[in-house]
């Protein structure tokens, strides 16, 4: 368990992630609060957490979400599927949110309509996935579909197939949501919610909600970004050039 933590307003706002979803995380952060420092961890050393025991999956999230504790980081963002569902790090006295958000915030916009949620098995399991809708007020409503190699239309044309009903949409894993701007372009009346941004929204209201602003006066908050390194034990860090986070944010 990550230790009770009395949150210094002036710390950034830390990010868990496998891969290439922290550094979109921290981009939604940083679009509504421009003066935070945000400080990004992508696991790219034991990636992907697919391959791994659940229970070294376990202890693999909890050292990262000490690490930026360990910073000063005042609240967390977990911007993967098995961080958010799986191996939620226990804390205390710490703002946390993660993709499961997305889901309370798809049942909220439904108020009982059909909701369809788009994951990848390969990001979180199915059968905890669908463990976590059935303790949700109104999780009876949600169909699953995985991502597969569709295109956005094909994609679309699947989930009317499955619920021709849907009112809402949620991509709920980074390969369901790498493409939300052209799913809602062609989604028509069906409302999407992209679950990274929702986590997001749900944390920055935390922050506010406890007054842990950054008071950084006319500076611009900074996102600085790491990628683990080296074997599948211990957490090195290194961090990444510019070409890096391209590359991670490229990467699906």
């Amino acid at each position: 368990m990550v230790g009770a933590w009395s949150a210094d307003p002036a710390g950034p706002i830390g990010v868990v992630a496998e891969g290439w979803e922290g550094v979109r995380g921290a981009e939604l952060l940083r679009a509504k609060l421009p003066k935070e420092d945000l400080l990004v961890v992508a696991d790219q050393a034991f990636a992907p957490y697919a391959k791994r025991r659940p229970d070294q999956i376990m202890q693999r999230v909890q050292g990262l979400a000490a690490g930026l504790l360990d910073e000063g980081a005042k609240a967390l963002l977990l911007a993967s599927g098995f961080a958010s569902f799986e191996a939620r790090p226990e804390t205390e006295g710490i703002a946390l949110r993660g993709l499961e958000c997305g889901l309370r915030a798809a049942l909220a916009e439904a108020q009982g309509r059909p909701v369809v949620a788009v994951f990848s098995s390969s990001e979180v399991k199915p059968m905890v996935l669908a463990k976590t809708i059935r303790t949700l007020r109104g999780g009876g409503s949600v169909t699953l579909i995985e991502r597969g190699e569709d295109t956005v239309t094909e994609l679309l044309i699947r989930l009317r197939g499955h619920a021709p009903e849907v009112a809402v949409l949620l991509l709920l894993t980074p390969s369901a949501y790498t493409d939300v701007d052209a799913v809602r372009a062609e989604a028509g009346a069906i409302v999407v919610i992209d679950a990274l941004e929702a986590a997001a929204d749900f944390l920055i209201h935390d922050i506010r909600r406890h007054q842990l602003l950054a008071h950084h006066g006319e500076r611009s908050g900074r996102i600085t970004a790491y990628a683990t390194r080296g074997g599948t034990t211990g957490i090195l860090r290194e961090p990444l050039s510019t070409a890096s986070v391209a590359a991670l944010q490229r990467r699906t």
